[in-house]
């Protein structure tokens, strides 16, 4: 009798421990994000093509910083939008897409660099209709996408998705403004 209470706990011990690596778990040759510092990258995929009427062509000497959008799908993160640098692009739970304004200020706004431009954000498989700006405190024009202001996180080379489920706060953006749930640190709601 004891010996099979003993077996049992270590069966029990065994699969509560094997649940949360399962739960935490990607391929084994896969890195994952535990937290904001660990960055996350994978090549740059080629962008979407647009459906017909969803692009604004303009040459590459046109567009200023932070008003080209591209829609893409990562192999790991799944869609996501990245600026004309291949930063991907972020959305934060505290601002509100039916608000003209974004909470990211200060310190935030350091280390989540907004997305501003200075013209018509050009976008390829993105419904330019839901592509506008906000203007910021400091004047600047912020891009938003479905009313989400955009950030990209300060450190991030192109294709790295640090910050990824920042205090289940910060969200690697899709296409249509959604936050991406793929590939985070923990469970999410």
């Amino acid at each position: 009798m004891r010996r099979s209470r003993l077996t049992m706990l270590v069966v029990i011990a065994a699969l509560v421990v094997g649940a949360a690596m399962w739960w935490r778990a990607a391929d084994p040759g896969e890195q994952v994000a535990l937290t904001a510092k660990a960055p996350v990258t994978e090549s740059l995929p080629s962008p979407r093509l647009p459906p017909s009427g969803t692009s604004r062509p303009s040459s590459p000497a046109e567009v200023p910083p932070g008003t080209r959008l591209t829609a893409v799908y990562m192999t790991r993160m799944g869609q996501a939008v990245l600026d004309e640098t291949g930063a991907v692009l972020f959305r934060y739970e505290r601002d509100d897409p039916h608000k003209a304004r974004s909470a990211c200020l200060g310190d935030c706004a350091a280390v989540w660099i907004p997305v501003t431009t200075t013209g018509t954000p050009s976008v390829t498989g993105i419904d330019p209709g839901i592509v506008d700006t906000v203007k910021r405190p400091e004047g600047a024009r912020q891009v938003t996408l479905a009313g989400w202001p955009l950030y990209k996180f300060a450190n991030a080379r192109p294709g790295e998705w640090t910050g990824q489920g920042t205090d289940h706060l910060w969200f690697v953006v899709q296409p249509d403004g959604r936050r991406n749930l793929n590939c985070l640190p923990g469970p999410v709601q």
